[in-house]
């Protein structure tokens, strides 16, 4: 998913900390991002939040001192030291993270954990650690303690497009669907071209009967990914639900023209074809 550049944050102490850099991998959001529209399976693809490596808004963690017209003394021991032992954390955090998404890219996902929150440890104030956290503890299964995590994050940084849509995921999971679609709407004002958020928003407009302007969704969606296989079954289940039968059949033909062996689309094709004999 897009990301939208963070501002610099403007820190008391005269450092600031230095830029991690973000690692994206595809795969299922959450275990609950790709809810479909009137199906739900557990074969069906998703776009997932990525486990980031640290990064946050795109901050100078160069542990210089700050310009100004105050400069500490050359003989000021004691501040070095204190610079050193704050770099010293920086570098302690990254390496945290860093370990914590090797593990969860690995499936040991309790491992993870326990490195995310020792980065939370060192640095509480840093919107990735929780944001990484976050994703670690939905995919034990543990969404409470989760959905703190992404308002935690949101906190620091309100304009966290990534937990804004995987937050909603989990609210979407617990049947929150207004309060995820208000955290849909903001991801997407955040990241309009954010595909996963429109095929999100989608999905939660659709357990709301709005059928039409999921519709609308995950076509925006596919505009975006035309490979989006997770945003083209849903919308060939609305076009079903909305007895558009043709329509429905030509874009789960299409699913399957790319991934013959999917499942959900096949059912879903020979349902489309019996409405469609009838």
């Amino acid at each position: 998913m897009a990301r939208s550049k963070k501002g610099q944050a403007a820190k008391a102490a005269p450092k600031q900390k230095a830029r991690k850099a973000r690692l994206f991998w595809l795969f299922s959001l959450v275990a609950m991002a790709g809810l479909v529209v009137l199906a739900v399976s557990s074969n069906l693809p998703r776009n997932t939040p990525a486990p980031r490596l640290p990064s946050g808004r795109d901050r100078d963690r160069s542990g210089t001192a700050a310009t100004g017209a105050a400069v500490a003394p050359p003989e000021s021991k004691e501040a070095a030291s204190t610079n050193g032992l704050e770099q010293t954390d920086v570098d302690q955090t990254v390496e945290h993270l860093n370990r914590g998404t090797e593990l969860l890219a690995q499936g040991k996902i309790d491992e993870a954990v326990a490195q995310y929150q020792e980065a939370v440890k060192l640095d509480p104030e840093d919107e990735d650690t929780h944001y990484n956290l976050a994703l670690g503890l939905a995919r034990q299964g543990n969404r409470d303690a989760a959905k703190a995590q992404y308002l935690e994050a949101l906190r620091i940084y309100p304009d966290y497009a990534e937990a804004h849509n995987n937050l909603g995921n989990l609210l979407v999971a617990d049947g929150k669907i207004d309060e995820a679609i208000a955290h849909f709407r903001e991801a997407l004002k955040l990241a309009a071209d954010s595909a996963s958020a429109h095929n999100n928003l989608g999905n939660a407009l659709a357990r709301q009967g709005k059928i039409a302007d999921a519709v609308a969704c995950f076509r925006e969606a596919l505009r975006l990914k035309p490979d989006y296989l997770e945003a083209r079954y849903n919308l060939g289940s609305s076009y079903l639900a909305q007895k558009r039968v043709e329509e429905a059949i030509s874009e789960f033909r299409e699913i399957l023209r790319q991934r013959p062996d999917f499942a959900p689309a096949q059912r879903r094709l020979i349902e489309a074809r019996q409405l469609k004999t009838k």
